[in-house]
């Protein structure tokens, strides 16, 4: 069950940029940092031309891709959109389509449309987070410290600081999906290669390293050499949502939050460790989520702007299925850069982390899209639940800290 404690809340403001994680720390504790001018996203972020039409929902359409075209053909013809104009469709997540090349009166002649309920323009994204220093093997380290401390299990496995802090346990035959940069083939990652798809063109597997991290927390195998992750040899699933460079558009964030809401089966979870730096909201993201947990459950980073959650989508959703995950260091405190607010559903750590980088390698990082990750591979071993032990507070709320046990 998820707990929250609201103290007050606080307002800032932010710069367009789509965050994943943040710089490569060299310490486990963060220092207070000077803010940023804050904006949000403004129309010039959108691409010209395209727009995200949503029907109304018709449960007779509900996860029939085909059906679904034709039904997106049909209404666009009424006002003469050509049908190689339909650059993608959704059926399951939201009920609708991405058109390109329309003029604005065809768009305001969609929004009257009596079968569409809103329509919104297709924004690009792009990533906002470091590198790091990735390396080909992992630093050496005293056997059995303490769970603030990364170390080396008896096996010759390492066992970062996060891992040992949230507990860890056997997730051979579970799956998790995970939406971000694409996952990279490495020896510490049993990826399901038939079901992973990338939805900004190219192949599913990572150029970019980001979603490769992610994809070594939740589930980094317990092989004797590399890293464990806290579902240690779970399966996941590459859904690439964004390119080489940390790019993608809301487009194809959709489609990927739709591939999933159609193809994962009761039981298995997701991780979104992505969304915009600024502030930025959308009706079709929220609902898109809010109809992925018809689904499954999973875990979505806070985002780190340092700023509530209220402003950005899909975080700001209180959901029973959806876990917002806050960036915690290694002392229990919340991350300088970390977002916080009310929907923040729990804390994990996120700071300093090592886990599985692109060329076989490993890298350590730090950012929400951390802390997600081990929040996903907790729900991927309990069902949709966590434990708890102690709390962190940031921005007038508290959350607890998610465990295992």
């Amino acid at each position: 069950m998820k707990i929250r404690f609201r103290i007050l809340s606080t307002i800032t403001v932010f710069s367009f940029l789509f965050y994943s994680c943040e710089k490569n720390e060299e310490t486990f504790t963060d220092e207070a940092s000077e803010m940023d001018i804050i904006e949000d996203i403004g129309a010039d972020q959108a691409i010209s031309g395209e727009y995200i039409v949503v029907f109304k929902a018709d449960e007779s359409f509900s996860g029939k891709s085909a059906e679904m075209k034709i039904r997106s053909k049909r209404i666009t013809s009424r006002y003469g959109i050509s049908g190689k104009n339909i650059k993608s469709t959704y059926s399951k997540a939201i009920q609708g389509f991405t058109g390109r090349n329309l003029s604005q009166e065809q768009v305001e002649l969609l929004r009257k449309d009596p079968e569409v309920a809103y329509v919104e323009p297709n924004y690009i994204l792009r990533a906002d987070f470091q590198k790091g220093n990735p390396v080909s093997s992992l630093p050496a380290t005293v056997q059995n410290k303490a769970a603030t401390e990364n170390s080396v299990l008896p096996n010759g496995e390492f066992l970062p600081w996060g891992i040992n802090r949230v507990g860890r346990g056997n997730g051979a035959g579970r799956t998790c999906w995970v939406l971000d940069s694409g996952i990279a083939p490495h020896s510490d990652l049993n990826i399901d290669t038939n079901q992973s798809r990338s939805f900004v063109g190219g192949s599913w597997e990572d150029e970019d390293g980001h979603g490769t991290h992610v994809a070594g927390t939740i589930a980094a195998r317990n092989n004797g050499s590399g890293v464990i992750g806290v579902a240690y040899g779970a399966t996941v699933v590459s859904v690439r949502i964004l390119d080489a460079n940390g790019s993608g558009t809301v487009d194809g964030m959709i489609q990927g939050v739709d591939y999933v809401a159609n193809n994962a089966s009761t039981g298995e979870t997701w991780n979104f460790s992505v969304g915009f730096r600024n502030r930025f909201t959308s009706r079709a993201i929220d609902d898109a989520f809010r109809n992925l947990e018809r689904t499954t459950y999973g875990a979505m980073a806070a985002g780190n702007s340092d700023d509530d959650t209220q402003f950005y989508s899909p975080q700001l959703l209180r959901t029973g299925n959806s876990w917002c995950v806050g960036n915690m260091t290694n002392v229990d405190a919340p991350a300088f850069d970390s977002n916080f607010g009310r929907s923040v559903d729990r804390w994990a750590p996120g700071t300093a982390v090592w886990s599985t980088w692109l060329n076989g390698g490993f890298n350590r990082i730090s950012g929400t899209s951390m802390a997600s990750p081990h929040v996903a591979g907790i729900l991927l071993l309990r069902g949709n639940s966590t434990a708890t032990d102690g709390s962190v507070s940031k921005g007038g709320y508290s959350a607890p800290i998610a465990t295992l046990n």
